[in-house]
């Protein structure tokens, strides 16, 4: 998920009065001058802090917005200057240490390092209207252990789904025709909701809209809201119209969404005045019975559409703009895919079997993973390492991205080779760290420690059913004008880059995805 300019959400306000947007203008320019002049006291005065270039000592907050611009290449340079040992840097996120991996390592399984409170204070999820910005306790548990039940029944509904998405959103074009990101993030919002949310609400396009508009809106305004003190924003949220917009964004997904639960609830009272079981098996179902009966179930959805679909689609798009860079990729990706799904069908173990596939998605990871920074924990109380040196409490923690592209782990490193992935599970004891799914020290494309991404299975699952159907009924290729495109940092994200295209066309299966498991 990509954060865009606080500047931007400048322009979402909605109609004030004159004097009202006079007061909230004074209030504003107040706050930002007393950022502006004012000058924390140092909490490691005894660590080295990366500086960018031309920087002046004015304030830390040109700082904040030169990491912004420049996050993945400042984190780079900082760790270049400052090998193994922890520094610091304005961010984003704030004042933050960047810890080096043997840190990490020590940390992985603390409980004292905690990635909810970091995402909390980043994300805002105690001001009104960002509540689908946290993932509640009762919220992962109910997802976990139903999602972990359902696995084994969950790839035929999706596949059906993939197959109505992807012909609905991409139609079957004779010539080569551009899609975008988007599309793909509306496919694989089907294919995910689908599980979540059922047939009927997956496919209404009023809550697609409305909850996508929500997360973009939302998105917009973040960075506007972190340039305050955190002291000053459980208050100045009130004063501030571009987070109005948010709770109203909110309030109309709340809105479409209930008479989908009232629907629920009639059907369900009906059901067992004749002693019969209801027909509802989704997230909807397990919050409304599992969660604190006080939940919004719009925020809840919300956050879960955020969890499960926005990084897998940003995956999926990767993937498919470094195959279309990659053309001999494709016979390979072909033949183990009609060979697995010839012999074993749509089942959960097929998709297990296909490694090309799975390596072309951690390879993608690795070059260009949705994030500048992993492992983002906030100290709930001071840490000593062995080493002897001290995390304090409060202090927000990060390792630098970039060792994703460390040369003497990853020869060629900038290099597109799935196969370095296909190498590796030839190697005892090596087999299992090139698995997509596998969190280990060399990539943590899925978060590493107590906190990995718990939903990465069921990403993983996604993202092979989506690609293939995409590979045995579509051919695709990149725009020669954006083959040299990167990817796109905006402060702690990295995102694609907002100009990538797809060319795709129609092309005959070697089989029918569609009828098997029929």
């Amino acid at each position: 998920m990509a954060f865009s300019s606080f500047l931007y959400a400048a322009q979402a306000w909605h109609p004030l009065q004159d004097d009202t947007k006079t007061y909230v203008s004074y209030l504003v320019t107040a706050v930002l001058f007393f950022l502006l002049v004012y000058s924390g006291r140092e909490s490691y005065p005894d660590l080295p802090r990366f500086t960018p270039p031309n920087a002046t000592r004015f304030t830390w907050l040109t700082q904040k917005v030169d990491f912004i611009l420049n996050s993945k290449e400042r984190l780079a340079q900082g760790s270049k200057m400052f090998p193994d040992r922890p520094w610091k840097i304005f961010t984003d996120m704030g004042d933050i240490l960047v810890i080096p991996l043997k840190y990490v390592e020590e940390l992985k399984l603390s409980t004292a390092m905690d990635f909810k409170a970091a995402a909390s204070d980043d994300l805002h999820s105690y001001v009104p209207g960002y509540e689908p910005f946290t993932a509640e306790d009762d919220f992962l548990k109910a997802i976990i252990n139903h999602v972990a039940k359902a696995s084994g029944s969950l790839t035929m509904p999706i596949s059906n789904e993939a197959s109505v998405a992807i012909h609905d959103q991409l139609k079957d074009p004779k010539e080569f025709s551009t899609i975008s990101l988007q599309d793909v993030s509306i496919i694989v919002s089907r294919m995910a909701s689908r599980v979540f949310m059922g047939e009927e609400l997956c496919r209404d396009m009023a809550w697609i809209e409305a909850s996508s508009a929500y997360v973009l809106t939302a998105f917009k305004t973040i960075y506007f809201l972190s340039f305050f003190p955190r002291s000053l924003r459980s208050v100045i949220h009130w004063f501030l119209p571009p987070i109005y917009l948010v709770r109203r964004k909110l309030k109309q997904c709340q809105t479409i969404l209930q008479p989908h639960i009232d629907k629920r609830v009639a059907i369900k009272a009906k059901a067992a005045a004749r002693g019969e079981p209801h027909p509802y098996n989704d997230s909807i179902e397990w919050f409304s019975r599992e969660c604190s009966p006080s939940h919004n179930p719009a925020a809840y959805q919300i956050t879960l559409s955020m969890l499960a679909i926005h990084t897998t689609s940003d995956l999926l798009f990767q993937t498919m703009i470094d195959i279309g860079k990659n053309p001999d990729i494709v016979a390979p990706l072909r033949e183990e895919l009609v060979s697995v799904l010839s012999t074993d069908g749509l089942k959960k173990s097929a998709f297990q079997k296909l490694k090309l596939m799975d390596a072309c998605f951690k390879e993608s990871q690795r070059i260009r993973p949705v994030v500048t920074t992993f492992f983002r924990r906030l100290a709930l109380e001071d840490i000593r390492l062995s080493d002897g040196f001290v995390i304090k409490k409060g202090t927000k923690v990060v390792l630098d991205g970039n060792r994703l592209l460390d040369e003497e782990i990853y020869p060629d490193p900038l290099k597109w080779d799935p196969y370095r992935y296909m190498r590796m599970r030839g190697i005892p004891g090596e087999d299992s760290k090139a698995h997509l799914v596998s969190v280990t020290p060399a990539h943590f494309g899925f978060g590493y420690g107590v906190h990995a991404c718990p939903g990465r299975f069921f990403a993983a699952n996604t993202l092979k059913i989506a690609m293939a159907h995409l590979l045995l009924k579509y051919e695709w290729t990149i725009p020669d004008s954006q083959r040299e495109l990167q990817g796109q940092g905006i402060g702690s994200n990295y995102r694609s880059h907002p100009d990538a295209r797809i060319l795709i066309r129609k092309r005959e299966p070697e089989l029918d995805i569609d009828l098997l498991g029929f």
